[in-house]
C-alpha cells in the first residue's frame, strides 16, 4: 500500500487528483491510501508518514514550496510531486528534490508519467531508510546518514554522519527488520554498524568515518570479520 498525501485547497482539483491516482493504481495493480488536506500548515502538523506527497504551491498561508523546504529538514527521501499553476517555480522545485512538477490542469498522461517516476523512487527507498518517532512526528532517516545505532535499555541512539544523534525508544531487532537488505552488521549485542561507514578494521574494533572505534564482541568476531571482509572486498 502506498500512503499518499494530497495537499490542495481546491476541492475540485483534489478530487481530480484522487481519481487519477486511483485510476493509476487500478492500471498498475497498486493500492493507494489517499489522504487529502487543504493547507501546508495541516501538512506540517500531520503526524502521519506518507510514501508520496502531491503538493500544490499556491496555498493559503504557508506556500507549498515553503512547506517542502521545511519537510526536507526531517525527510530527505519521500517523493514530492508539485501540482500547481505557478510554472515559474519549476526550477526551485528541483532544489528541494522534487520528483516531478505538473502544471494545472492535470492531465492523465502527465500525472501517470510522474507517478511512474515516483514509484521507482519509493521502491528504491524500501529498506533504505528508517522512521524514527520524535516529539514533532515521524522523522525519516536515510540509511546513508546512519553510522551506527546503539541501544541502552530500551533507548536507541542513532549516530549520524553530520555529527548529530537522535534518541528514541525501540530495539535493535526492529531496526534490523526495517533495514533488511542493507549492509548493516551487529558488532555487539547493543550495536548495529553501517558497513558503508567503516574506514579501518582494527583488532580492537572497527573505526568509523566519525573517528569512533566500535568494539566487536568476542562471540561475534568471526561472523563480523567475515561479513565486513566480504562486503568491503568488493561484493557490494
Amino acid at each position: 500500500m502506498i500512503r499518499t498525501l494530497i495537499v490542495e485547497d481546491e476541492p475540485d482539483e483534489a478530487q481530480r487528483l484522487t481519481e487519477f491516482v486511483r485510476r493509476y493504481g487500478n492500471a498498475h495493480a497498486e493500492t493507494f491510501q489517499i489522504t487529502w488536506i487543504k493547507s501546508a500548515m495541516e501538512m506540517l502538523s500531520d503526524k502521519g508518514h506518507y510514501d508520496l506527497v502531491l503538493l500544490d504551491i499556491d496555498l493559503p498561508g504557508i506556500s507549498g514550496m515553503e512547506a517542502a523546504q521545511l519537510m526536507r529538514v526531517y525527510d530527505e527521501t519521500t517523493p514530492i510531486i508539485f501540482v500547481t499553476n505557478l510554472a515559474k517555480y519549476a526550477v526551485k522545485g528541483y532544489e528541494v528534490g522534487a520528483t516531478g512538477f505538473i502544471i494545472k490542469p492535470v492531465s492523465w498522461g502527465n500525472l501517470s508519467m510522474n507517478l511512474d517516476r515516483a514509484l521507482r523512487t519509493i521502491k528504491q527507498n524500501v529498506g533504505r531508510s528508517v522512521m524514527v518517532p520524535t516529539d514533532d512526528g515521524m522523522r525519516v532517516i536515510p540509511f546513508s546518514q546512519i553510522i551506527y545505532v546503539e541501544v541502552t535499555g530500551h533507548r536507541l541512539t542513532y549516530h549520524l554522519e553530520d555529527g548529530s544523534t537522535l534518541e528514541t525508544r525501540g530495539s535493535l531487532g526492529q531496526i534490523e527488520d526495517q533495514l533488511a537488505g542493507t549492509p548493516i552488521i551487529r558488532t555487539a549485542k547493543s550495536c548495529l554498524a553501517n558497513m558503508d561507514k567503516i574506514v579501518l578494521v582494527r583488532p580492537q574494533g572497527m573505526q568509523m568515518v566519525n573517528g569512533e572505534v566500535l568494539p566487536i564482541s568476542r562471540t561475534r568476531k568471526r561472523e563480523v570479520m567475515d561479513a565486513v571482509t566480504d562486503y568491503l572486498g568488493g561484493r557490494r
